[in-house]
């Protein structure tokens, strides 16, 4: 069973670095370190069939099938000698087993043998940075949350905190965030090692870190009705439900995978990362106001976002004249739609010099009246429409005037300074024109260009009344 969410998108303008990072972080690891665990176990394999190990070993391994491990009769029978050396090579269990009668035995040349080849195995990075339930260190509990069995486990990993986390990491803020994820995945193993206690098989993978970003998103998103996408076997489909209704269906997902799913997946580490994610962040929000908690919402398309919509359609059809008669009628019912103006000076930019398409031009000049209004669209795109079109006559004289005066609220200095000598070219005279002409001045002088200074002076003075 699958469950994942298919409508939120992240807000770019505020990018999920965090998110990012971490998939970059697990992307290295796998690639840079352990991409090495090959000559790692081709190291340790080697010493260990060059030694006296396989003659001495395979004797006691049956010793302690019979002692320890009766269940493993049938496998050691049926596999031969590809399951004993099997277990020979990786089982600690045995490994542990062995030592404690080497010991006990006075065996300090067959102990040394063990052991040597034991560290040798001991470097590869599962067992490097594995977290091992029967003995947990520190650098297991954090760095198996950045280790991965194959590129299907750790691809499969990074998807989900992609889908989850970038919307997550935008309500949450990126220091709350990566403080959760953490916590989550310490909270993820803590329940493994509770339920496996005394295992010595380590466990690898970003999973139990990751439901616990599953866990933040139902948290975060609460009562609102989200679209899931779903697969139950060979069925798949899409509904709608509140984001809490989602938890226990992965809850028990995880419960069911247990008790008959494969014996190679943490599920208990899943549970745990779900249930403290979801825990966790729920406290945060009641503990910090609303206001620093942003949600994305997925509201239903805008009269615009249907207009270009419709215009995108006719496009891609091939009916540009259509379209472009669409895009004009759209954009000025909705003047300040940004991708609707953008769409419009698309559609009339294969006859440049038309009078549609220095209207379109215009219409994004217009914003620049609008004091809420992100000016870097305008001042770009009269960069742009200067450099493209040979008469600018969407840069009237009042047009010219505006853009001048939001530049210099801008700060954009250069902008006011060619917006101010397309005015003198047109030997255009205004009262504003001089206070922008001596801030002008300043900004130079500030720059330590007195070159250009001297210039905008000696405008600003051509401004000036003449005296009778």
């Amino acid at each position: 069973m699958l469950i994942i969410p298919i409508q939120n998108k992240p807000d770019w303008r505020r990018p999920p670095l965090v998110c990012f990072a971490l998939v970059l972080v697990n992307l290295l690891v796998f690639v840079l370190y352990q991409s090495g665990d090959e000559a790692r176990w081709q190291s340790a394999e080697e010493y260990y069939f060059s030694s006296e190990l396989p003659a001495l070993e395979e004797a006691r391994f049956y010793e302690y099938v019979d002692t320890e491990k009766p269940e493993w009769r049938t496998l050691a029978q049926g596999a031969g000698e590809e399951f004993i050396y099997e277990q020979l090579l990786w089982s600690r269990e045995f490994h542990h087993w062995l030592l404690a009668r080497l010991e006990a035995e006075g065996q300090p040349q067959w102990l040394q043998q063990r052991q040597e080849f034991a560290e040798l195995r001991d470097s590869l990075s599962n067992f490097a940075y594995g977290l091992t339930p029967a003995n947990p260190t520190l650098k297991g509990l954090f760095g198996h949350m950045f280790l991965h069995g194959g590129w299907d486990h750790l691809l499969g990993n990074m998807v989900f905190l992609l889908l989850f986390g970038l919307s997550v990491e935008l309500a949450l803020g990126a220091a709350w965030f990566i403080g959760l994820y953490l916590f989550g995945g310490l909270a993820a193993a803590a329940l493994h090692m509770g339920v496996e206690a005394g295992s010595l098989m380590p466990v690898i993978g970003a999973s139990g870190a990751v439901s616990a970003v599953m866990g933040m998103f139902v948290a975060v998103y609460g009562i609102r009705r989200l679209r899931f996408f779903y697969t139950l076997g060979f069925a798949f489909g899409e509904f709608t439900a509140p984001a809490l209704l989602v938890l226990p269906l992965w809850l028990g997902k995880e419960v069911f995978g247990y008790f008959f799913g494969s014996d190679n997946i943490a599920y208990w580490a899943h549970f745990g990362g779900l249930v403290a994610g979801f825990a966790c962040t729920l406290l945060l929000i009641r503990l910090r106001p609303s206001r620093e908690i942003h949600v994305e919402e997925d509201l239903p398309p805008t009269p615009a976002q249907m207009a270009l919509a419709r215009i995108e359609s006719l496009q891609n059809s091939g009916k540009l004249l259509e379209a472009s008669q669409a895009a004009a009628s759209a954009q000025r019912q909705h003047p300040e739609s940004l991708p609707l103006i953008y769409k419009s000076i698309e559609l009339t930019a294969l006859a440049p010099e038309s009078e549609a398409h220095h209207r379109a031009w215009l219409a994004l000049f217009a914003l620049a009246k609008q004091p809420g209004q992100d000016f870097a669209p305008v001042a770009k795109g009269i960069e742009e429409y200067l450099q493209k079109v040979k008469v600018p006559r969407a840069l009237n004289l009042g047009v010219c005037l505006v853009l001048a005066q939001r530049a210099a609220a801008e700060k954009r200095w250069e902008l006011v300074e060619t917006l101010l000598l397309r005015l003198q070219e047109k030997a255009y005279r205004h009262p504003l024109m001089a206070r922008l002409a001596n801030g002008l001045v300043e900004h130079y002088r500030r720059c330590g260009d007195e070159e250009r200074a001297r210039r905008a002076l000696d405008f600003a003075r051509t401004l000036q009344p003449t005296a009778v």
